[in-house]
């Protein structure tokens, strides 16, 4: 198992048995006492050679877990570049120390493929520019910031990076684009964009904002009911239009609770927030797989707890915001702590559980987009995060996380 949270059923059993001595005892929301902070982290492996701020990425593209773990949990940035002399690319990936919790191998290494560059241009609105960008299978330890200078300069001032999915050219996220200098006089273009998915060929799509107007012809703009993704709605306890609150779903919402969370500043009274939703709709696409006694816990829109602005104290994980908003807003939940881990792993959330829909499923979380491979209470929230907690039936495959063996 790569994760906890990132279910592994078999793995999962097996450490069940040996940490519970055989038995899995359920723990109701009011028997779950807060995550002590304890250092949990190995010593570093002192033979292998530390990384730099700064490094070269070697042919193979492989930077070892052993690397990795030489940079995790350090405090700034942490660069690797490459280059494909082929098309004279250069590319660097960022990394943030503080955020790798997990050591594991990174391949690194880009490809810059032809193959159905134009079909995807013109699936995108006729995009006068595009790129197809293969980044290799792994498991990324942190989000990563991908920056890619060519060696040409495009005359564009909007990019998107998407993927070819049935003919239709699917947004993942925007892209930055600037010009910068090279030798001489020549002009380059800078394309640069979070690394949250890898494993698969991707596509920059660039053109001019009001001419080729490139972001709003890919698939992605608008929810299966036709709505706008980029509203922002939903209500706070006294049923008025709440800011910064986004539903997925793309519909009119409401707290379930009705309640919200007591409020959390520091010492100088500055409030910090992030953002946390709770919901289940893969199951409403498994019912077949549904244990008929867990029926009535599962709305019927999938949504356990709509996307809510809540307030945390620095210091505080994940694990302690849902922890807190749970307890708030009456929603029952069910975890264990895992000594083999360091962490709290989270079986069930209104009384629904991992196994409860198939033996793929479980309850899995992510933080601006990126599943990260290690426990909820390990990860620290920073203002304005966004925290979603799904539940999958299909490993993680379903909910937008990539499996990775």
């Amino acid at each position: 198992m790569r994760r906890r949270n990132k279910i592994f059923p078999i793995l999962l059993l097996a450490l069940a048995v040996l940490v519970n001595g055989g038995c899995s005892q359920k723990i109701n929301s009011s028997q779950i006492t807060q995550l002590e902070k304890t250092d949990t982290v190995e010593k570093k492996d002192k033979t292998v050679k530390g990384l730099e701020k700064i490094n070269q990425i070697p042919d193979d593209g492989i930077i070892t877990a052993a690397q990795i773990e030489t940079i995790s949990g350090e405090d700034g940035t942490f660069q690797f570049s490459g280059k494909d002399r082929d098309k004279g690319i250069t590319y660097i990936w960022t990394y943030e120390g503080k955020q790798i919790k997990n050591p594991d191998e990174q391949n690194l290494k880009i490809a810059f493929p032809d193959d159905e560059t134009e079909e995807v241009k013109k699936a995108g609105g006729n995009a006068p520019y595009g790129l197809g960008i293969t980044l290799e299978k792994m498991n990324l330890v942190a989000p990563a910031s991908l920056n890619l200078t060519l060696n040409e300069k495009w005359d564009a001032d909007t990019a998107i990076l998407c993927k070819y999915v049935d003919g239709k050219a699917k947004k993942i996220c925007d892209v930055e684009i600037e010009t910068s200098s090279g030798v001489g006089d020549k002009e380059l273009t800078v394309l640069s964009f979070k690394a949250l998915e890898v494993g698969d060929t991707y596509y920059v799509l660039a053109g001019k904002s009001k001419e080729d107007n490139v972001s709003n012809k890919t698939s992605d703009d608008k929810t299966d009911n036709g709505e706008d993704k980029d509203k922002t709605k939903g209500t706070d306890k006294n049923n008025t239009p709440a800011e910064n609150e986004i539903n997925g779903s793309g519909q009119t919402t409401e707290n379930r609770s009705g309640e919200t969370p007591d409020e959390n500043t520091d010492n100088q009274g500055t409030s910090h927030t992030c953002t946390i939703s709770i919901e289940c709709s893969t199951i409403l696409n498994n019912w077949d797989n549904l244990e008929t006694s867990k029926a009535d816990f599962v709305p019927s829109d999938g949504w356990i707890l709509y996307s809510s602005q809540v307030e945390y104290s620095p210091g505080e994980t994940v694990y302690d915001v849902l922890y807190r908003v749970c307890k708030d807003t009456s929603i029952q939940m069910s975890a264990k702590y895992t000594p083999a881990y360091g962490s709290y792993y989270v079986e069930g959330i209104n009384q629904l559980y991992e196994f409860d829909c198939g033996e793929l499923s479980g309850w899995m979380y992510s933080v601006n987009g990126w599943y990260p491979n290690y426990g909820c209470s390990q990860y620290e929230v920073s203002d304005n995060d966004v925290i979603e907690w799904r539940y999958t039936c299909d490993l993680g495959r379903d909910v937008g996380d990539q499996y990775y063996e």
